[in-house]
């Protein structure tokens, strides 16, 4: 009886004492994931797509978007590109933009609450995705995790809020924030309605699974993976009393795909989306050690401690880690694929490995923390230490331009083009200058997926063209040099932060005013809805056409971009903000 007696008084102590630590690191690491980078401005180190989710979020905040796609359906182009298609399979992301718009207005204070949004939604989806560990370590081992596993959790959170993938993803206004929260609020939901065998949990999974899709379609495929293999192994395991719970999560989630699908067809029909990733391959070649090398970026350091997880074989035999490494592999097969035939990766693009990577980081972490404790093995612990020091601080710049002049240097021209495609072909090297990129850490981003946008000066701008009260053109920069980035994305800014006519709500989606931008100038008017007029190229009869009409008409001029192709005439300044000089057609063209 005292045995008994003891033993229930220390199981008591253990589990308030697991208690005590969940209560203190779930906290942290919502704070920690929430505050970290906190630095970013708006549209700081962002993306180049997330303007355009700028300017649709307006679209959406002015008209029934949903409306406007269901009776255009039939006349969209299908396809990948900048163009509806596109914005349709990120439609649920666009939406929830488009809501922040209706709340705060088309201003500063809407983008700095899209980014804080967003930053929220990343907190909580690195906060979701260790109580989803715990989770699944109950569910698939009746393991109630102990303190290692805590601090384990809490170490593997960090390496990856702390890496460069994490900080992109927290500064973007793209539809990945959104997706990975929803995917993993998916499977945790689905979890308990596995453990709970409750029909209402599979429902409410299945609702979530629908709208993984909704926000961004090719998102469900990782929650789809998770459904299957959660589904085989409880299968092995004999515990069928979840089963029904499961097929109604699918059977949930069908239904309303269907409904969806036949609403708004062709644009979700399973054939058209299969041709568009096809074409998708072909609009973004790249090369394959690049896009491994994003993979590798959007885990940063975590990858570190889930190494350690996979390398170690008793703990490859766990079912834990088992169910998340299949995971992991299965949801990125398909990237791998496309890798391997030369489409290219971003970083951002894998943000579905954060689920099964912190699982996986977390147990690496736990085991390297009980061999501490445990058996005084001081060795792995500096050597992982160590390794996770060095991929934080490495200078990325440093070790590309080592390894670009190793490659030149020591490999076949034939292999030189799949590492590098600026190499020569010759045998002199190119040199590029090696801190070029002044970010620390290896695994950071490229630059081309870092572009900081100055929106105040588009703000500036656009409170100067449309506070004219009258029809304007203005013709702006299309031609860029190479590696500079389109200044198409500075003239979505600028019409986001143009005043709207609620009059005249009415969206083409059949040919939206920022897709065709190489269109002459003399194929657009202007509108009640929208005075500026916004072209790169005018001829001298359009010019003498609108300088009759007493219609102004402005050029944007953009340090080291060339200047528009327009006839020679007289132009005068009227604002600028480095690198942006506004100036004004004050005199006829010299054909006249």
């Amino acid at each position: 009886m005292n045995f008994n007696s003891s033993n229930t008084e220390k199981l008591q102590k253990i589990a308030v004492g697991e208690s005590r630590k969940k209560i203190l690191v779930l906290p942290i690491i919502f704070l920690i994931a929430l505050l970290c980078h906190s630095n970013l401005a708006p549209l700081e180190e962002t993306h180049w797509d997330a303007p355009i989710y700028v300017l649709l979020s307006k679209y959406a905040a002015e008209t029934n978007l949903l409306a406007q796609y269901h009776q255009q359906a039939q006349d969209i182009r299908l396809g990948p590109g900048d163009d509806a298609h596109w914005y349709f399979t990120r439609i649920g992301h666009v939406l929830l933009l488009g809501e922040v718009v209706k709340l705060f207005g088309n201003d500063e204070t809407a983008l700095m609450a899209m980014q804080w949004l967003y930053r929220l939604l990343m907190a909580l989806s690195v906060l979701m995705c260790i109580v989803l560990a715990k989770r699944l370590a109950l569910l698939l081992r009746a393991e109630e995790p102990d303190s290692n596993w805590w601090t384990a959790s809490l170490i593997a959170t960090m390496s990856y809020v702390i890496s460069d993938g994490f900080r992109g993803l927290q500064g973007h206004l793209t539809s990945e924030p959104p997706a990975l929260f929803v995917m993993v609020l998916f499977a945790w939901v689905l979890s308990r309605a596995v453990e709970k065998t409750s029909l209402v949990n599979g429902v409410v999974a299945g609702m979530l699974l629908f709208l993984l899709f909704f926000i961004r379609i090719d998102a469900v495929l990782p929650g789809l993976i998770f459904l299957f293999v959660l589904f085989a192994m409880l299968r092995q395991a004999k515990k069928f009393a979840a089963i029904p719970a499961m097929i109604m999560t699918g059977g949930v989630a069908l239904t309303l795909y269907l409904f969806y699908a036949w609403w708004f067809s062709p644009l979700a029909n399973p054939l058209t989306l299969l041709n568009f990733s096809a074409e998708a391959k072909e609009m973004f070649p790249g090369l394959m050690t690049k896009s491994l090398f994003a993979i590798m970026i959007a885990g940063g350091v975590s990858w570190v401690g889930a190494s350690v997880c996979l390398m170690t074989p008793k703990l490859r035999r766990d079912s834990l880690v088992r169910f998340a490494m299949i995971w992991l592999v299965l949801s990125l097969l398909p990237m791998l694929i496309d890798s391997f035939h030369g489409r290219s990766i971003q970083a951002r693009m894998v943000f579905f490995i954060l689920a099964p990577l912190l699982i996986l980081a977390t147990e690496g972490w736990r085991h390297i923390l009980r061999e501490f404790i445990e058996y005084k093995k001081y060795n792995v612990l500096l050597m992982v230490s160590g390794l996770t020091i060095l991929l934080a601080l490495v200078p990325h710049a440093f070790i590309r331009q080592e390894s670009r002049d190793f490659i030149a240097n020591h490999l076949p021209t034939a292999m030189q083009k799949h590492f590098f495609a600026s190499l020569p072909q010759n045998d002199m090297v190119k040199t590029s200058r090696p801190y070029e990129d002044e970010r620390l850490g290896l695994m950071v981003r490229p630059l081309y997926e870092r572009w900081t946008l100055e929106y105040s000066k588009a703000r500036q701008l656009a409170l100067y063209l449309y506070s004219l009260n009258r029809p304007v053109y203005l013709i702006w920069p299309a031609e860029k040099l190479s590696g500079q980035h389109s200044m198409l994305n500075y003239i979505r800014l600028i019409r986001f932060f143009g005043h709207s006519d609620p009059e005249h709500p009415q969206l083409s989606l059949i040919k939206l005013p920022h897709t065709d931008d190489d269109e002459p100038c003399m194929h657009r008017w202007p509108t009640k809805s929208d005075p500026v007029v916004f072209c790169v190229k005018i001829d001298s009869s359009q010019l003498q056409e609108l300088n009759n009409e007493k219609t102004d008409v402005y050029v944007l001029g953009v340090d080291d971009y060339p200047m528009p192709d327009i006839p020679a005439t007289e132009l005068s300044v009227v604002w600028s903000a480095p690198p942006f000089v506004l100036y004004r057609v004050t005199g006829e063209t010299e054909n006249f």
